[in-house]
């Protein structure tokens, strides 16, 4: 005969001490006076677990005894369920009871981290302390302890499973809300204190199923490291970290890590001072090629009128690896296309090269995965650069016939030309200043223009003139043009008098 199930008490009671246990009543299924002979079995799980474990073989209804679970852990959620058969029936069991859930007290969280860079010169985001959740199916709140300058800042009641950081916090605490201690706090240095780790590299395993992280060890003893790792764009209370022993310098990341995603990871050493965080570095479980190419524009060209092109980075969820070179692309009018490679840390370029008239550029970035598509397209127009290479030798052509012409007049050839390319003054004979007779008919007639007085009388005594002597000679009279060209004017030299009246007798 198939029996009904038993009965479980929802009354459940915990010990007081480590292992942590508890105890459950139980009834049998109604029987018949004449039924009381039965076995039953009672099995267990975590909550939202499939496998369930037994927990004795069998537990006789006469006489009836409460059933023992062992080995259980605080803030966690449990279900159990049992059922029962006559002893005599071996394979005949009944009906499953319903499943009675309970959770075992709270408890301080087993480990805690903070997301975002607290030693770094500039807040990426902001800080948060996190703390691992409790077991499935616990529903809890905690008390988060900070020390701040000296100053203790308590905050009850805070769900989980983060709290942010004030600033300049030293020390972070936390403790469960009702547990069992409400003494334990889980706590943390704040500080910035110690040797970072370097040379953090990131690599995937065979089967690309796990990422590989390595480190070595910064200066000074040995301590816990702490690995923290994100998908790009996840939001920071996401974090996944996992604590390392002193000595240990590897660790393999667990997770469902998706190819082509990139996963931000920094390695913390952790001392009892406090915190040393290495840079962070970006891994992938396998690299793809891109997405998307980077998009261009133009910069003010280069002095020489030579173009100068820039470009923006390709968004890492687009870029999905790491970058190794970019393309760079030129079509025109007048030629084929050209490609050339540019470095991956490069992110402007001139081009002087280019041949004059409409282009289309445009630029594609690759991963050792291969190369993606092309980004957006611009299109230059340049002018024709051979245009004043024409119009330079009518400019020296008429520039040079004058220059040419002063230069063969003053230098005393081609004098038969003279005439034909320069003023008059100029090509007319330099006189000799100082035996300028340009003046002279001015004063003569000065002399002239005076009217008659009476003057002294001189006696004059011929002198012969001394042997070897000769007479001199009266100098040429010279009035060219170009002394009236450059020389002053009587006026101006004031050889012109104003006429005196005459006074009649």
């Amino acid at each position: 005969m198939k029996l009904d199930a038993p009965r479980l008490c929802p009354d459940i009671n915990f010990s007081e001490d480590d292992p942590l246990e508890t105890t459950v009543h139980w009834a049998p299924p109604t029987l018949r006076p004449h039924q009381k002979d039965m076995v039953c079995q009672f099995y267990y799980r975590r909550c939202q677990e499939e496998a369930w474990t037994l927990l004795e073989p069998e537990l006789k209804s006469i006489p009836l005894t409460p059933v023992e679970i062992q080995d259980l852990e605080l803030a966690t959620g449990y279900e159990m369920s049992g059922r029962c058969r006559m002893q005599v029936e071996e394979d005949l069991w009944g009906e499953w009871s319903p499943i009675l859930s309970f959770q075992t007290p709270p408890s301080a969280p087993k480990d805690m981290w903070v997301s975002g860079n607290l030693c770094g010169t500039t807040a990426e985001q902001e800080a948060l302390l996190l703390w691992k959740a409790p077991g499935p199916c616990v529903q809890m709140s905690y008390r988060v302890q900070f020390r701040v300058e000296g100053r203790e800042l308590l905050q009850e009641g805070i769900p989980c499973c983060n709290s942010s950081i004030p600033a300049q916090a030293e020390w972070a605490g936390v403790s469960a809300v009702n547990a069992r201690n409400q003494e334990i706090f889980t706590n943390l240095s704040l500080a910035c204190s110690g040797s970072a780790p370097h040379d953090v590299a990131v690599s995937s395993t065979s089967d690309s199923k796990e990422l590989l992280v390595t480190w070595q060890q910064g200066a000074g003893e040995l301590w816990e490291h702490v690995v923290d790792w994100a998908r790009d764009g996840d939001p920071p209370e996401n974090l996944s970290w996992v604590w390392l022993p002193p000595g240990n310098l590897s660790v393999l990341l667990p997770g469902n890590f998706e190819k082509g995603v990139p996963y931000q990871i920094r390695v913390t050493t952790v001392s009892p001072w406090g915190l040393s965080p290495a840079p962070s570095v970006w891994g992938f479980i396998e690299e793809l090629a891109p997405l998307m190419g980077p998009e261009l524009w133009r910069l003010q060209d280069a002095p020489s009128g030579i173009p100068t092109i820039a470009w923006g980075e390709v968004p890492r969820h687009q870029l999905r690896g790491h970058l190794t070179h970019y393309t760079l692309c030129v079509k025109s009018e007048t030629r084929s296309l050209v490609c050339l490679n540019v470095s991956g840390g490069t992110q402007n370029v001139t081009l002087p090269n280019l041949h004059w008239g409409t282009c289309e550029l445009w630029m594609t970035a690759s991963t050792i995965a291969g190369q993606g598509p092309p980004g957006p397209s611009i299109q230059l127009h340049l002018p024709d650069n051979t245009l004043k290479w024409k119009v330079l030798p009518g400019v020296l052509l008429l520039c040079g016939v004058p220059l040419m012409g002063l230069v063969l007049a003053t230098s005393g050839r081609c004098v038969h030309l003279w005439h034909k390319v320069l003023p008059h003054w100029v090509w007319e004979k330099v006189p000799d200043p100082a035996k300028s007779n340009s003046v002279q008919p001015h004063i003569e007639e000065e002399l002239q223009a005076q009217p008659l007085v009476d003057v002294p009388i001189l006696e004059v005594q011929e002198i012969e003139p001394l042997p070897g002597m000769e007479p001199s000679q009266p100098p040429a009279a010279l009035d060219s043009g170009y002394e009236k060209h450059f020389l002053p004017t009587p006026e101006e030299l004031g050889l012109l008098a104003t006429p005196r009246p005459q006074v009649l007798a």
